[in-house]
C-alpha cells in the first residue's frame, strides 16, 4: 500500500514472504486498511493530546518555524479527523 509519500513506514510495501505469521499480520493490516469499521478512531485517540504537547515542546527545542499554525491546525483540524478514512487515506496528505 502506498496511501502515502515515501518514507519508512513499515507498512508501506507488502512484499512476498514465506513466514505464515508475516503473512497474516500484512492480511489483517490489509483488511483493516480497506475496512477500518469501529477501529476508525479519532486521530486524537492514537496520537494522543499527550503526545502532541511532547511533539511540539520538540519542535521547539529544535527551533522549528511554524509551530503555533501546527498546533492551530492540529487543534481545527488533524485530531478531529478519523484515523483511517480522513487522515490515511486523505490524498492531500500524501
Amino acid at each position: 500500500w502506498n496511501i502515502a509519500a515515501i518514507n519508512n513506514n513499515p507498512f508501506e510495501y507488502w512484499i512476498t514472504h514465506d513466514d505464515p505469521a508475516y503473512n497474516k499480520m500484512m492480511d489483517a493490516v490489509q483488511e483493516f486498511i480497506e475496512n477500518p469499521g469501529d477501529g476508525d478512531v479519532k486521530v486524537s485517540e492514537v496520537f494522543t493530546p499527550a503526545m502532541f504537547d511532547e511533539l511540539e515542546r520538540n519542535m521547539i527545542a529544535v527551533g522549528w518555524d511554524g509551530v503555533a499554525e501546527t498546533r492551530q491546525r492540529w487543534e481545527s483540524d488533524y485530531k478531529n479527523r478519523k484515523i483511517i478514512s480522513q487522515f490515511m487515506k486523505d490524498g492531500e496528505l500524501g
